[in-house]
């Protein structure tokens, strides 16, 4: 299957057994580009209001005394005026920011029950289940996983696989990982480990991790142990070979014997005598060969 992968949050740090909580705080989004737009737009406003009202007053008015007037006046509309801007433009920022607010606590909440559905699957399955970094050190382990790796989930989080298995077989797991994370495909194979409850034979699907806007971050893994199963398939395959040499020289055999058989027919024929063999099977007849 190709160009699939799992989907999960980039902050994945939990094993089984520990969901992370959702910090309201860690989702308000950066208010800093909306402000800059406030005050951008009320200097703007505000340095045209300077430039062009006062040369309009100095038109327009000649008597220092009203001149005043108008400038007072002036000032109380600079101030209705920029309050009234300032409150739509604050109002609309912070409607913004409560929007951005509600759809970042969405996806937090659908994370954080992502996490719950993969932590319950992982906790009740017999299969190892993993999920890795892009370099390859593990985000979550399950309990399977760690019994086979001989170290409690706990010690194997932010590790790769160096401390889990010998350094030859490890180098060939960390490749596998690379060659998923770069292709995006997910792919299964055979894999023959060293574990810590001995060789073990497992059939290991692997894909690419990645979160809600589609970057690939890590890679999932999903191994079976097959060391059983892929005993019983040798057995019997051994077994079938045993059987079909024995096949051959039991065929063998007959067909020597009734070679014989024919030759002692023949035998008996010349003295003039019954052969003493009835080979019938051979022409489908009742003769004697």
């Amino acid at each position: 299957m190709a160009d699939a992968g799992f989907i999960l949050p980039e902050n994945i740090t939990q094993a089984s057994g520990k969901t992370p909580s959702v910090n309201p705080d860690q989702t308000r989004p950066e208010p800093l580009k909306g402000a800059f737009r406030v005050a951008l737009v009320y200097a703007v406003f505000a340095a045209l209001w300077i430039l062009l009202s006062d040369r309009a007053m100095g038109l327009l008015f000649r008597d220092p005394e009203l001149l005043v007037q108008a400038s007072m006046a002036k000032g109380w509309f600079f101030v209705a005026v920029t309050s009234l801007l300032l409150f739509v433009l604050v109002r609309q920022l912070v409607g913004q920011l409560n929007a951005s607010h509600r759809r970042a606590l969405h996806e937090a909440g659908e994370k954080q029950r992502a996490l719950q559905v993969l932590d319950a699957i992982a906790k009740s399955s017999s299969d190892a289940i993993f999920a890795k970094d892009e370099r390859g050190r593990y985000l979550l382990v399950n309990d399977a996983a760690a019994r086979f790796m001989g170290r409690p989930v706990g010690e194997l989080l932010g590790l790769d696989d160096l401390a889990a298995f010998p350094a030859e077989q490890a180098a060939l797991i960390m490749a596998i990982d690379r060659r998923v994370f770069a292709s995006g495909a997910v792919e299964t194979n055979e894999e023959r480990l060293q574990t810590a409850l001995g060789e073990r034979v497992f059939l290991a699907t692997k894909g690419p991790l990645r979160d809600v806007q589609g970057r690939t971050f890590g890679t999932f893994g999903i191994s079976r142990d097959v060391t059983e199963r892929m005993a019983a398939q040798d057995e019997l395959a051994t077994r079938n070979a045993e059987l079909e040499r024995f096949n051959r020289a039991t065929v063998g055999r007959e067909l020597e014997m009734i070679e014989m058989k024919q030759k002692i027919n023949a035998m008996a024929r010349e003295l003039g005598r019954e052969a003493p063999y009835t080979l019938d099977f051979l022409n489908g007849g009742d003769a004697r060969s």
